[in-house]
């Protein structure tokens, strides 16, 4: 039984990890603005189960010409191969959406053979849980309705920015897509830390987290710059300050060590791009 009735139409191709993530906001926030349908040959079971509920279309799409946003949710590798057999159920009006990653407008453009409105999306894994943050940018065939829709989506995931031009990708790559690995990778060693002090694996864990994501609200949720909460933590002679006088040491501190990674990722990002000179 189709869902279509009326609304606007968005078809994903790939549920994969992020395409997933993306489903299960969408279905909870945006099922009474948008109908559903995805196109993916390995579904997962809670996917299965969205179809049986009748919340979406899945791989049964006879919808030729009535697709008003397609999402591309594919690998880098494939999404050549997706575009090409999919460009038969898009119309010229159609909004593309690509949240993948290294492959730009021209890319896409080529490989649909018109000018289709396309915006890049580069969003992070927090949508799973709706605290993630997406970058959005738009080819100059888009307009304000097309804006609309993305960020409407996208808003359900988290938080969202514009920005002005598709370069910035790579930089955001490098900041908010590969990010959250490197909390992660802070939270390991401080967690590994914890216990060689002598708190339990379980004690450790909990302190870890619950500072990290303390912290993070804290930051997000006043007018206070992070260098003045840094500063209120810190008492003159304590153990904070003893603690940062080591990491913000301009030769073998964080900064010169985080610089150094988030150049590295930028510099591949713009590799796989093929932008880079």
């Amino acid at each position: 039984m189709s869902i279509l009735n009326g609304k606007t139409t968005l078809l994903m191709i790939g549920a994969g990890n992020m395409g997933e993530a993306m489903l299960k906001s969408w279905v909870q926030t945006q099922i009474s603005k948008f109908s559903l349908l995805v196109l993916e040959p390995q579904p997962s079971d809670w996917l299965k189960s969205m179809f049986e509920m009748g919340l979406v279309e899945l791989n049964n799409i006879k919808t030729e010409n009535k697709i008003d946003i397609c999402v591309f949710a594919v690998k880098p590798q494939t999404l050549g191969k997706a575009l090409e057999e999919n460009r038969k159920r898009l119309r010229k009006e159609t909004l593309i959406v690509s949240v993948v990653a290294g492959k730009d407008f021209n890319f896409l453009k080529s490989s649909l053979h018109t000018d289709q409105p396309i915006i890049r999306v580069m969003p992070n894994t927090p949508v799973s849980v709706s605290q993630g943050i997406s970058a959005i940018v738009a080819n100059k065939s888009t307009d304000q309705t097309h804006i609309g829709w993305v960020q409407a989506l996208f808003d359900a995931l988290g938080k969202i920015v514009l920005l002005k031009n598709e370069n910035q990708i790579d930089a955001v790559t490098a900041i908010s897509g590969s990010g959250p690995a490197y909390v992660f990778n802070f939270i390991e060693n401080l967690i590994e830390i914890a216990e060689e002090l002598g708190l339990s694996a379980e004690v450790s864990k909990k302190l870890v987290i619950q500072t990290v994501v303390g912290a993070g609200i804290l930051s997000g949720s006043t007018t206070f710059s992070p260098g003045r909460l840094r500063e209120n933590v810190t008492s003159p002679a304590g153990t904070t300050q003893a603690a940062l006088e080591v990491l913000m040491d301009e030769k073998f501190g964080w900064k010169p060590i985080i610089k150094k990674a988030v150049h590295a990722a930028h510099n591949r990002s713009k590799e796989l791009a093929g932008t880079k000179n």
